[in-house]
């Protein structure tokens, strides 16, 4: 009887204590559900950090393609502005020659005025001979007639 008694006890221990684990485990199932639905939160913030991240890279990728655009154009605009100053330098230059070739013209022309001027001096003398001979035939001639009357 006494062994029978201390089973009893012993099962309403047991049972005691089955009944305190079954209280418990409801709750637990709560916590683990809460960590699952904690869990599942953290990864779609994840999720969306990696989006944002992948959005990130793509903004960066195309701010590195307008950049090399723009590299580009600034390489372009040196390009013509070295083409530009080859031809002004050009122009320059024709422009030197052409300064050069007035400049001999100029030269030349003065060279012809002188000698238009030199051909007008030449001119005045010979009409001056010519009025000098002139003036002398005239004087033989009034010295002829004289001779003439006196014969």
């Amino acid at each position: 009887v006494a062994d029978f008694c201390a089973g009893v006890t012993g099962f309403s221990a047991g049972v005691a204590d089955f009944c305190a684990g079954v209280t418990v485990f409801p709750a637990g199932v709560a916590d683990f559900c809460a960590g699952v639905a904690g869990f599942s939160a953290g990864v779609a913030d994840f999720c969306a950090g990696v989006a944002g991240f992948s959005a990130g890279v793509a903004d960066f990728c195309a701010g590195v393609a307008g950049f090399s655009a723009g590299v580009a154009d600034f390489c372009a605009g040196v390009a013509g502005f070295s083409a530009g100053v080859a031809d002004f330098c050009a122009g320059v230059a024709g422009f030197s020659a052409g300064v050069a070739d007035f400049c001999a013209g100029v030269d030349g022309f003065s060279a012809g005025v002188a000698d238009f001027w030199a051909g007008v001096a030449g001119f005045s003398a010979g009409v001056a001979d010519f009025c000098a001979g002139v003036t002398g035939f005239s004087a033989g001639g009034a010295d002829f007639c004289a001779g003439v009357g006196g014969f």
